[in-house]
């Protein structure tokens, strides 16, 4: 089951509670009570005494409400939402970002300088390889003109294949050098001071060139058991100095209880 699926058919008992706040305060038709008007909208007529009385209303919307908060708080809020096995990391330097050197080939004329490529890496907590792993584009907050790698999946480091998900094994080393990274900005600064920025989709594509500027995004990784970490991040370029990537917030969801082998 897709993680998607898995939080859909998670969040039915909120949805439940909620339409059953709702049902208590409208009614289809006159009665003593809501309730009982829509016992009888459905056909059933004997309907128990305190059922029809006006005040169940108030306890259905009470108790419904609470449950709500309670399975909101659950889903939403539980502490290992923040500890989940898979999550992204940006750090300084290499391998985060790596500098090469590189031809500009989309000028007229082609530009040789150097080629920085900003990554993130996805980090596995667990015991055990998290399987099929897919990370995709969300967002991206000022969307060019022409702009269509939303909902793309991005591009592995040194991947030359085009693959769309793949394995992430243990974490083990303390500053994550063994961790799977996927490339996601590439920034290249010619030798004559122009620059060009573009974002590392799979299939790449010529509407993945954007202006350079400040750009935000939102980044979503899963796994086939339901982990799932979104991250969001920002590309800030600076006049005297290359840009930075920075990570604003990460969030790590829980797959299924049980660890795949």
């Amino acid at each position: 089951m897709r993680v998607y699926w898995k939080w859909v058919l998670l969040s039915v008992p909120n949805l439940l509670c909620g339409l059953l706040m709702l049902l208590s305060t409208v009614t289809p038709r006159h009665a003593r009570s809501n309730v009982e008007a829509w016992f009888q909208y459905f056909g059933i007529e004997d309907i128990p005494s305190w059922l029809a009385d006006k005040s169940i209303d108030s306890w259905i919307y009470w108790i419904a409400f609470a449950g709500f908060c309670v399975g909101a708080i659950h889903l939403y809020l539980r502490p290992n939402l923040k500890h989940g096995k898979l999550s992204v990391v940006i750090c300084e330097g290499e391998p985060w970002v790596q500098v090469d050197p590189g031809i500009d080939e989309s000028q007229t004329v082609p530009t040789a300088g150097k080629l920085y490529t900003y990554r993130i890496a996805l980090i596995n907590r667990d015991d055990v390889p998290l399987r099929n792993v897919e990370v995709k584009l969300m967002s991206l907050e000022k969307t060019p003109q022409n702009f269509s790698a939303v909902g793309n999946h991005l591009k592995l480091r040194h991947d030359r294949v085009g693959s769309t998900n793949f394995n992430v094994h243990p974490t083990k080393d303390p500053q994550y050098l063994d961790a799977m990274f996927v490339d996601v900005f590439s920034f290249f600064v010619g030798h004559d001071g122009s620059s060009s920025l573009r974002l590392t989709s799979v299939p790449e594509d010529a509407s993945c060139r954007i202006p350079v500027g400040k750009y935000e995004v939102k980044i979503m990784a899963t796994s086939e058991r339901g982990e799932m970490a979104v991250a969001e991040m920002a590309f800030i370029p600076h006049p005297e100095h290359i840009p930075d990537f920075r990570l604003l917030n990460m969030q790590s969801f829980p797959g299924s209880a049980y660890s795949s082998s």
